[in-house]
This record gives C-alpha cells, structure tokens and sequence, in this order.
C-alpha cells in the first residue's frame, strides 16, 4: 500500500498524527547517532545471525497466535525475547536491525495488520532498544559478552529491562489514548495480563543472552520454550478473539453492549447517543464481486468508523453489514453530525478490484443510518439499541443512504 493511501493521514486528531510522526523521527535520529558513536564490529555479525535466525524460526511457530491479535496491537509480542538478548549482546546499530527486521517480517506475514501502527510499533521499540541500550553502557555492563555475573550486573540488567518496558508502555499508551477511537486495544489497554505476558518475555531474552554468550548450545533450550509460551498465549488470544471480531477488529455485539453500559453508568446523568449503521445492498456486492471483497468494505467500514469518531466512543459490529456505535455525552445535533459525516465519507471510500476488461476497478457502498438519544438519566443500552433500529428501518423504507434520528424515548 502506497505511503499516501495510508490510514494515518485520515486519523481525526491531527495532534495524533504530529506526535506517531515524531517519535519515528526520534527513533530515525537516534538510530543514526547510535551508529555513528558505536559502529558494529565484525566480532557481532554471528550473534546477529543466530539471533535473526531463531526469532524467525520463532515466528513462524507463533503465527497461530500472532493472527488472533487485534490489528492495532502494536506490541512487540514473542519477538520481545529476541530483542531484548539483541539489545543486551549487540552494538545499537544491529539491535535496530533486529528490530526492524521483526516487524517488516510481521508485516509482510501477517498481511491485517495496519502499516502505520506497525510503522510505530518499531519505532516504540527502537526507541525502547536504545534507551535499555543506554542505561547499559552507562553502567558498563554492555555487551553481557565479558560482564561480570554479580548482583550489581542482575541488577542494572532487570533495570534496564524496566525502562525498555515502561518506555514502550508509555509510547503506546500516549498513542491509543490520543487518538484510537472504537479501538478493541483501548478498552484492554494496561490490563496486568499483557504487562506480565511482556515482561517474561523480557525475562527470557536475558536468559538467551546469557546462553549465547556463555553456552550458546543452551539456547536450544530457550527455543523449546517458545512453543509452551505460544500455547499460553493463545489461550489468551483465543479469549482476545471472542471479544474482537476478527475481520474488522472492532469489539463483537456482546462486548460492545457490556462495553457500553459500563460506559453509560460511568457518564451517570449526561446524555448518550447511539449510531446503527446498516450497508445497502451489501448481499448484492457480495454476490457480484465475491466475499473477498464484501469483507475488504467491511474492513474500509470498519477503519472509517474508527477515524471519524472520538476517542471516548466505543464502535462495535453487531454482525453481518451491521454497526453501532455509542457517543457518550451527545446531543442529538453532535450525533446527526457525526452520523452524516460517516455516511459522506463511506459513500466516498471503494475497494480496488482486480482489473477486469471493460469491468469496474472499484467497488463499496452507502451505507443507512439510525440515530437515537436520551437524557443521561436512566439510559440503558437496550433503550438506545430499539430506538435507533427502528430509526434505521425508517432510513431504509424511505429510500437508502440517508440518516435518521429519533428520540429513544418515545419513537
């Protein structure tokens, strides 16, 4: 996908944008600034190696899980392992093209996945590489190659560790709480699961760090770990995928309601608007153009949603060509707004198809909207969803694209 095509630039906060933007200048500048007060010695090139070698050997035995992930999780996963003994044996220079390496090969493997986010996930952990990196060589203790093993050296290696943890988290967190709108990694943003999930990953990599600069035979062992921790995984992955639908990444009808009503008795008495959005003729796009490309739209849906609304609300798929979405703390006039702005901008995306003599090169679709609202005082969720089903029906009975709005209390 073209650079200028990419969903970023869509993104509704355009101090988001300024700031993914800047922190891959930041990781780019001190990629070069490492390189040149440290250049990498041939001595370095086999670690390197064997450290790219096993991480791809690992990923791929951990694709069954990396494909359950949502696509906005830009968390370095099982390859933290690897990077983190990279950051612990390595000059900066080849810890960076680690890095990279494992996030262009889970682009390329795990096709879902969105490019800007994957584009700042390296940058996160570039910057997270070269902090550890410093904490590190300020002490002393890089490379762990000839490092006395004393509890001084445990110590500045768990803490360094630390700030390669803390930084990520903290890049990310500013990140989806900027500006992922309806994001699914939001709503399970900071819960202890991933911390402690990241941080034994961490604690591997200092393992396989010292197998391969004492023992490297060992680091066979390390290995045989990875499946037993892709299993663990899954299992979270699997309860990650029941919460998230998979072809869209937004959060399934039952977590969305759950999601919702928590959201609503958290606003207490402001008011709430609710948005159900059905695609037209969707059965008909399918049939013409193959499911392939119905689910394409449904994802293009699913990314225009995500970009247009703020940060606070909360997009779900309640299945099929269906959407909802809850707008906390909206008057009737902000939801008519925001739901026509969707609907302009759907009609506006398409598809590429394949090229076809004579054919269309594109395909999408409009898109029918229900509006319902209620003062904050005794909304519930299963109020709001009636009340704008039967918004949209009238939408759909009176002609297709277009939206209407309708008061929840009395429809």
């Amino acid at each position: 996908m073209y650079l200028g095509r990419w969903t970023l630039w869509s993104l509704p906060r355009r101090g988001l944008i300024c700031y993914l933007i800047a922190v891959e200048l930041l990781a780019s500048s001190a990629t070069v600034f490492a390189l040149v007060r440290v250049p990498p010695a041939k001595t370095t090139l086999l670690p390197f190696v064997v450290l790219v070698v096993g991480m791809l050997v690992s990923a791929e035995l951990a694709r069954p899980l990396e494909r359950v992930h949502s696509d906005g999780d830009t968390a370095a996963g099982l390859d933290a392992i690897w990077l983190f003994a990279g950051v612990l044996l390595l000059p900066p220079g080849l810890a960076v093209g680690l890095i990279v390496i494992a996030f262009l090969y889970r682009g390329i493997r795990l096709r879902r996945r969105v490019p800007h986010r994957q584009v700042f996930g390296a940058a996160a952990a570039v910057v997270a590489g070269l902090l550890a990196f410093s904490v590190l060589a300020a002490t002393g203790v890089h490379p762990l190659i000839g490092a006395t093993r004393d509890a001084r050296t445990f110590f500045l290696i768990v803490l360094a560790g630390a700030a390669f943890l803390a930084c990520t988290t903290a890049l990310a967190a500013a990140a989806v709480f900027g500006g992922a709108p309806g994001s699914s990694l939001r709503s399970s943003f900071g819960e202890p699961a991933w911390y402690a999930f990241d941080a034994v990953a961490l604690a591997l990599g200092v393992l396989l760090a010292w197998t391969l600069a004492d023992w490297p035979l060992a680091a066979v062992l390390i290995i045989g770990i990875v499946p037993v921790l892709q299993r663990g995984g899954l299992v979270r992955g699997q309860r990650e995928q029941s919460r998230v639908d998979p072809a869209t990444g937004l959060l399934t009808a039952g977590s969305w309601a759950r999601a919702a009503q928590v959201d609503l008795e958290r606003a207490g008495r402001r008011e709430a608007s609710l948005l159900m959005l059905d695609l037209d003729h969707f059965d008909q796009l399918n049939e013409r153009h193959g499911r392939r490309v119905g689910d394409e739209v449904l994802r293009a849906v699913a990314d225009t949603l995500r970009a247009e609304v703020r940060s606070a609300d909360l997009v779900g798929r309640l299945g099929g060509d269906e959407f909802v979405v809850l707008l906390p703390g909206s008057t009737p006039f902000d939801a008519m707004a925001i739901a026509e702005r969707i609907r302009l901008r759907i009609a506006s995306t398409a598809v590429a198809l394949r090229p076809r003599a004579g054919g269309s090169q594109f395909a999408g679709s409009t898109v029918s909207i229900g509006v319902a609202a209620q003062p904050g005082d005794g909304t519930t969720v299963d109020g709001l969803l009636e009340a704008a089903e039967h918004a949209l029906r009238r939408a759909e009975q009176t002609g297709r694209n277009r939206t209407v709005c309708t008061d929840a209390l009395g429809f």
